[in-house]
C-alpha cells in the first residue's frame, strides 16, 4: 500500500507547533475544587481551550511519549506521579480528574507509562516508588473486573443516581433521548463500562462491553504482571512471573482464534470468540506477549482488512458505525500498531504506517492550522465520524449539537501531539526526516 508524499518543511511546521503550545496545556489543581479532583502536581490536559480540561488516564501515556521526546521530561514525570497519586487515593486510576469519573477507570497504561518515563531519564527511584502502588491498581482490574475465565473486563461501579445523571450526558449518542433515564439503567451501565474501555463507542461490543474479556486489556494486564516482576524485591519476582504466565495461557485459550488465525475479544456471557476484526489485535504484538508465528499470522490476516490511505482503522466497516469505527483513525491505535509491528520485526509494515499518521496531521495541518482529536483513514482530513451530543458533560459542554457528523472534532493536543512526535522520532531513527 503506497505511502502519501510529505516534506520535512511541513514536519517541521507541526514539530514547531507543539513544541510552542505544549505549555497551553498545563494546569495545575492542588486541591479539590468543585467537580476537579486535586492533583499535586502540575498535570497536562488534551485541549489547549474549550472540551476535555482534565488529565485523563490513557491519553496521559500517549502525550507523554511527545512530552518526553521533546525535552518535557519534569511534564511527564508530573503526569505519572499525579496517576500514581489517584491510585493512592482511590485505588485505581479514574477516567479523568472529575468526581463525576470516580465511576469508572480507563484502559489501564500506568506501569508502562512509570517505564518509559523511569527509562528515559534514567529515574532512579521512581520505579520501586510506583511498584506498591501499581499492585493496588493491578488487585482492581484483578478483583474489581473478574470474569469467571480468570481474566479481567471493562465495567462500573456507579450509583443508579450517577447513572441517571450519566444517562443525560449519552443519551443521544445511544439514540436513547426518548426514553426516561430511570428505565435505562441497564443500558447506562453497559455504557459506561464502554467508556472504561476507551472506545466509547463502537461495534467491537454490540453494545454489552461487560460481557467481553477484552484482549487489548488483557494483554496490558500481563505486561503489568511482567513489569512489576521485573520490579518486584526478590521474594515477590515468582509471584508475578507465574501471574504473567497464567494470563498468557488464558489469553491464548480464549482470545486466540486458531481457525482464523488472530487474536479477538472473548464474550464470556455467551461463552465464544467475537468474530469482529479489531485493531485490538494487535495489542498482544505491542505488549510483547504474542510468539512470533502469532504475530506473523495477525500482520497477514488483520492489518490488511484495517490498513487505508492514511493509517490504520479500529475496525471494518460496518452498517451502523460509531465514533470508534472505521473511517476514524485514532493516534493511539496507529502508534500501538507501529510500535507492535516494528516489535517483531515488521520494520517496513510499521515505517509505513508511522508516516500515514505523519502525513495526516500534516496535510491537516497545513489546512487548518492546528491538531485535530482524530482523522479520517481514508482522506486524511479532520473531517469524520461523530456521535449526536459527544461533548455533553456535566462541566465541560463544548457543543450541544445533536448532529451524527461534525465537520470538525476538538481541536487537540494531548495523545495527537505525543503519537506525532514519537512518530517523528522512530521514523527518524533510522532515516532521514523527509518521507517523501
Amino acid at each position: 500500500m503506497s505511502n502519501p508524499t510529505i516534506s520535512d518543511h511541513a514536519i517541521d511546521q507541526v514539530c514547531d507547533f507543539i513544541a510552542a503550545h505544549w505549555q497551553d496545556t498545563v494546569r495545575a489543581c492542588p486541591a479539590d475544587d468543585g467537580t476537579l479532583i486535586g492533583l499535586p502536581h502540575p498535570y497536562t490536559i488534551p485541549c489547549r481551550k474549550g472540551a476535555f480540561q482534565e488529565l485523563y488516564y490513557w491519553d496521559t501515556y500517549f502525550t507523554s511519549l511527545g512530552l518526553l521526546a521533546n525535552g518535557q521530561g519534569e511534564l511527564a514525570l508530573n503526569n505519572t506521579r499525579n496517576l500514581l497519586a489517584q491510585v493512592e487515593r482511590y485505588g485505581y486510576v479514574p477516567n479523568g480528574n472529575r468526581t463525576y469519573y470516580l465511576t469508572r477507570s480507563q484502559p489501564p497504561y500506568l506501569a508502562p507509562l512509570v517505564d518509559v518515563v523511569a527509562r528515559n531519564l534514567e529515574h532512579p527511584t521512581l520505579t520501586a516508588e510506583a511498584y506498591p502502588l501499581l499492585k493496588h491498581e493491578h488487585e482492581f482490574w484483578s478483583k474489581q473486573r473478574a470474569t469467571p475465565t480468570g481474566l479481567s473486563r471493562h465495567g462500573q461501579q456507579a450509583t443508579d443516581e450517577e447513572l441517571i445523571a450519566f444517562f443525560e450526558t449519552i443519551k443521544h449518542r445511544l439514540g436513547l433521548s426518548h426514553r426516561k433515564p430511570e428505565d435505562c439503567l441497564a443500558e447506562t451501565a453497559r455504557a459506561m463500562a464502554e467508556c472504561e474501555s476507551g472506545w466509547d463507542f463502537n461495534s467491537r461490543f454490540s453494545g454489552r462491553c461487560p460481557d467481553f474479556c477484552p484482549v487489548d486489556l488483557n494483554s496490558n494486564l500481563w505486561l503489568y504482571e511482567k513489569l512489576l516482576a521485573e520490579w518486584a524485591p526478590a521474594n515477590e519476582a515468582v509471584y508475578w512471573q507465574a501471574k504473567a504466565d497464567a494470563r498468557a495461557a488464558l489469553i491464548n485459550a480464549y482470545c486466540w482464534d486458531e481457525e482464523r488465525q488472530m487474536f479477538a475479544d472473548y464474550n464470556f456471557a455467551k461463552g465464544r470468540r467475537s468474530t469482529v476484526v479489531s485493531s485490538a489485535a494487535l495489542q498482544p504484538l505491542w505488549a510483547g506477549l504474542a510468539t512470533e508465528a502469532q504475530a506473523a499470522a495477525v500482520v497477514k490476516n488483520v492489518l490488511p482488512q484495517l490498513e487505508h490511505a492514511y493509517g490504520v482503522a479500529t475496525g471494518v466497516p460496518n452498517d451502523a458505525p460509531q465514533q470508534w469505527d472505521y473511517p476514524n483513525a485514532w493516534a493511539c491505535i496507529q502508534h500501538l500498531v507501529y510500535r507492535a509491528l516494528d516489535r517483531y520485526g515488521y520494520v517496513e509494515d510499521a515505517r509505513r504506517i508511522a508516516r500515514k499518521y505523519i502525513a495526516s496531521v500534516c496535510q491537516t495541518f497545513a489546512a487548518t492550522g492546528d491538531l485535530w482529536e482524530k482523522y479520517n483513514v481514508i482522506n486524511g482530513t479532520h473531517h469524520t465520524l461523530e456521535e449526536a451530543g459527544y461533548l455533553i458533560n456535566p462541566d465541560n459542554l463544548a457543543t450541544a449539537e445533536a448532529t451524527t457528523e461534525s465537520a470538525e472534532p476538538p481541536a487537540m493536543m494531548g495523545w495527537t501531539a505525543g503519537v506525532f512526535v514519537d512518530a517523528v522520532a522512530y521514523i527518524s531513527a533510522s532515516q532521514p526526516a523527509s518521507i517523501a
